[in-house]
């Protein structure tokens, strides 16, 4: 009986236990589609009356009985969707993303790609994984776990990172802010010191592979990187963060949003500072950063102003040392086996030793002590600058088929870097230690007395700042007009203007009250220089740029493509303070310098002679122009596949159109051009999304530095390298892969060939077009160096209780093979650089690498208060490895053996740790 009984209640407890566990839940985040930011307050409704809104981070939770249910999902704004779900025991993890009614300013300006409608690959950073992931880095770091990139820090210096896209550098990938260019009108170049603290305001980061979807004629060959930033925020949110990391480190930041206020008001604004010792030594940082956006909505019309900048100053490790420099044992594995004085290109080592410095050496530092017994440590190299971009913006939407942006802008660029001013009378003094004797220097220049100045010491040796400041405004106007449901057509123009002024400066006299510089043509060349003056050389580089861009936008069903056309016409001209001035007698030019006189038909003319004007170059107008287009196929509600294609005729950067001591221009002045296809294919699930991608890019003409070479007895001639080609193809995957609804995994296979295909024979000719000089080189098969053309990436993601979560990283880099410059493969001069059969070797391929980085966090509510505590831990098992190298590098070392005794090289950075807390309001 006793048995039945238990029976019973068996039964009845498993049929109340199946009846209480008849239910499952259904959650996710919802975001913005283009921007990819959580959306807070969002309705999602499962039932008349009944639902729940997305919290300050997007997400949802719903629990549900078993059945089917239809979800609607509506914010303000944004257009309402539906999605069906089935409940059976289960979890269903449902992310939404949400596009909005009417198109917003990103949408216009920012040419952001969209999922299964933009035809290019692309990856999305969204700020979760700035906030969890970034850890005190740089924002070209977080970019190593996303396909075809390799960013480091270069010589560790805070600031100092650069990136590489399929094996083209930062000056051959566009940078965007907001939609604005900010590469240097110049050299193509980024200064990520100048935008720290961009990471506390931004919305999301897209980088775009290959020629990308940018409206603009950029120098988009590697890729386009848009960095978008917050805008007003739907309600009012205070958010202060406290970062503590090693060596020092300490940043602080506060962020304030109103909301949207009454009047169609809205302001954002942004603080923070940060100081640190630097891992390498004394790499010191210390900067400032500020961010305001004011924003006044009028009807269908947005006015909006923004000014953001950082000021900061941070020492360097500039130069690439010898292995063994920093290693010894590390170099002998491999293969270094000479001693130090058979192969370093030091003229001091016999005296010092420079072998087992440690990875963190840095030899750009020094101590001296005054006569006044104050002890000062002297950084050599230390870069400080501040950027300030102002904007001023105005959005219009006419109506729901047409929107019109107009922005515009202005950079003020000021500061430089310091180094040691040479002298051959003041020898590079080094210390036992491998640092700067800058005790030497300073003894010698207090010391030293000129007959000229006999109450003053003179310097020889002294610290100089190469200044480059610039001034750089703008106008980006750009239009989108929907012509019907399938047909969008955009357009626009975009100006610029920029100065950039550049000159040396005399910086700290290290004892000395002044010393004197004869390269100044303008001047008495014994005139004392003191602190602030300028010597050595001043110029001005002046660009203008006039663009238009147009694209037409076309979608039907599952098909969707677009087609562009860019041109832009860029104008340099250069004037030279330095120089000897110009007076134009007649037809005739005539240079004077100070105290000099010219005769010319019979009259005498001097510099004190009316009508003076600075050397300046006629300006040099070159056009550029791109077109490219694609194509996207939705083969289902989960597949997609797309191809785009284009061609891209590239003017020239300034260094290639003008001599760098003169107003001349270089000959051989020609532009690049860029054929390029790519195909790709994704796949996108509620568990898994799978993308990937296949790329072809030909990049013909690349110019190298300009080269000198004789005339005649007394004149040089200065001139361009041309045809230099290369063939950068690969593929890329990446994954995302929802093992469990709190367990989710990531991944990336990226496999690039990229090399030289170029064996000629260069011609210079003189003015005359007569034949002065020929130029041989073969790089063809040689591998394109300065980044790992194999990365992969796999990382991981858990949540094991609410409001925890633990992530972890590990980056492989391989097939890195050293940077060079193509051109020095030339037999007649570099006979050592080819094998036996004549055919070029290799540059150096350093050992592969792998980095595992772990994050952790946890964040909680108090009163309406949240709290976020995370903590990071990089390169978690301390590995050793060489991050940049540079194949036969003639300031390390005297060899040119295309190996590891060749090169010079920075090692990356060790273990570091980063802890922060951040409270929101």
């Amino acid at each position: 009986m006793a048995l039945r009984v238990r029976a019973i209640f068996i039964v009845l407890l498993s049929l109340y236990s199946l009846d209480f566990y008849a239910q499952g839940s259904v959650e996710g985040t919802v975001i913005d589609a283009v921007t990819g930011e959580s959306l807070i307050g969002v309705n999602v409704v499962y039932a008349p009356g009944k639902g729940v809104v997305t919290n300050i981070d997007g997400q949802y939770h719903i629990d549900l009985e078993n059945g089917s249910y239809t979800l609607t999902i509506s914010y303000v704004g944004y257009i309402t969707q539906t999605k069906d779900v089935v409940i059976n025991n289960n979890s269903v993890v449902l992310n939404v993303e949400l596009k909005t009614i009417t198109l917003g300013e990103v949408e216009v300006v920012g040419d952001l790609a969209r999922s299964r409608e933009t035809p290019v690959a692309f990856s999305t950073i969204s700020p979760i994984q700035l906030e969890e992931q970034l850890a005190a880095q740089e924002i070209p770091m977080i970019l190593n776990s996303t396909p075809g990139v390799y960013a480091t820090q270069q010589g560790g210096g805070d600031g100092d990172a650069r990136i590489n896209i399929r094996g083209f550098s930062q000056r051959n990938v566009a940078v965007m802010i907001d939609g604005l260019p900010v590469n240097d009108m110049e050299n193509g170049w980024v200064y990520w010191s100048n935008w720290f603290g961009l990471d506390l305001v931004t919305q999301t980061i897209q980088v775009q592979r290959g020629l990308g979807a940018s409206k603009l004629a950029l120098p988009s060959i590697g890729g386009t990187m848009n960095i978008v930033t917050a805008g007003i925020s739907q309600k009012r949110k205070i958010k202060v963060k406290q970062e503590v990391g090693d060596n020092g480190y300490l940043r602080s930041s506060v962020g304030y949003t109103s909301g949207q206020l009454k009047g169609g008001w809205g302001i954002t604004a942004a603080g923070s500072y940060k100081r640190g010792n630097g891992w390498v030594d004394q790499a010191f940082t210390e900067g400032w950063f500020y961010y305001l956006k004011v924003d006044k909505k009028m009807g269908n019309h947005v006015l909006s102003v923004t000014a953001m900048g950082a000021p900061q100053e941070h020492a360097q490790r500039r130069y690439k040392k010898p292995i063994a420099t920093y290693d010894s044992d590390y170099a002998a594995k491999l293969g270094v086996t000479k001693s130090p004085s058979e192969y370093f290109a030091y003229n001091y080592i016999d005296t010092v030793n420079m072998v087992n410095k440690g990875l963190r050496y840095n030899s750009d530092w020094g101590k001296y002590t005054t006569l006044e017994g104050e002890s000062i440590t002297l950084n050599d190299k230390v870069n400080y600058y501040h950027k300030p971009l102002f904007t001023l913006r105005h959005f219009w939407s006419a109506n729901e088929k047409f929107y019109l942006s107009n922005i515009v802008y202005m950079s003020l660029g000021s500061g430089g870097g310091t180094n040691v001013k040479k002298s051959v009378k003041a020898p590079q003094y080094i210390t036992d230690e491998g640092q700067i004797d800058f005790q030497q220097y300073y003894d010698i220049n207090i010391d030293n007395f000129d007959p000229l100045y006999p109450d003053e010491p003179k310097s020889y040796q002294f610290l100089r700042s190469n200044v480059n400041n610039h001034n750089w405004i703008g106008l980006l106007s750009t239009f989108n007009n929907r012509i019907n449901d399938e047909l969008v057509l955009s357009g626009g123009i975009d100006l610029r203007r920029y100065i950039g002024t550049h000159y040396e400066e005399v910086y700290n006299l290290l004892g000395g009250m002044y010393t004197l510089d004869a390269n100044n043509v303008n001047r008495d060349p014994n005139t004392q220089l003191r602190v602030g003056d300028k010597l050595n050389y001043h110029n001005d580089a002046i660009v203008e740029w006039g663009g238009f861009f147009t694209q037409l936008e076309f979608q039907r069903g599952n098909f969707s493509t677009f087609a562009n056309i860019t041109a832009a016409y860029s104008g340099y001209r250069k004037i030279d303070y330095f120089d000897s001035r110009r007076l134009q007698v007649g037809d005739t030019t005539l240079k004077i310098g100070y105290g000099q006189e010219v005769v010319y038909n019979g009259v005498i003319y001097n510099d004190e002679s009316e009508g003076l004007e600075w050397a300046k170059s006629d300006w040099k107008w070159i056009p550029g122009y791109t077109i490219k287009g694609g194509v996207n196929y939705n083969v289902s509600e989960k597949s997609n596949v797309f191809l785009n294609i284009g061609y891209l005729s590239k003017a020239p950067v300034f260094n290639n159109v003008y001599n760098r001591y003169s107003i001349d221009l270089l000959r051989e002045i020609e532009n690049e051009f860029i054929r390029a296809v790519e195909i790709g294919y994704s796949y996108n699930t509620l568990k898994l999304s799978l993308n990937t991608n296949a790329y072809y890019t030909i990049w013909e003409n690349k110019p190298g530095q300009p080269v000198s070479y004789p005339i005649n007895d007394e004149e040089m001639g200065y001139g361009n390298i041309q045809g230099m080609d290369a063939l950068h193809y690969g593929a890329e995957i990446d994954f995302t892969y929802k093992i469990l609804k709190n367990l989710e995994m990531e991944g990336v296979i990226s496999i690039g060939d990229w090399k030289w295909t170029s064996a000629d024979s260069v011609r210079l000719y003189d003015d005359n077009n007569q034949l002065v000089r020929t130029e041989y080189f073969n790089a063809k098969g040689v591998h394109v160096g300065d980044a790992a053309q194999t990365q992969l990436m796999g990382g991981i993601r858990y949540t094991p209780v609410k409001n925890v979560y633990l992530s972890g990283k590990i980056m492989f880099f391989d097939r890195y093979y050293s940077d060079f410059n193509p051109f020095d493969l030339n037999p007649d001069k570099n006979p050592e650089s080819f094998d036996e059969d004549g055919n070029p070797v290799d540059a150096w391929e350093t050992p592969s690498y792998k980095l595992i980085d772990f994050h952790a966090g946890y964040n909680f509510n108090y009163k309406n208060v949240r709290f976020d505590l995370r903590c990071s831990v990089l390169n978690a098992f301390d590995e050793i490895y060489i991050s940049d190298a540079r194949d036969n590098d003639s300031y390390s070392t005297t060899t040119h053996s295309h190996d590891a005794m060749s090169a010079g090289v920075f090692f990356g950075l060790g273990r570091r740790f980063n802890v922060s807390l951040t409270i929101t309001l």
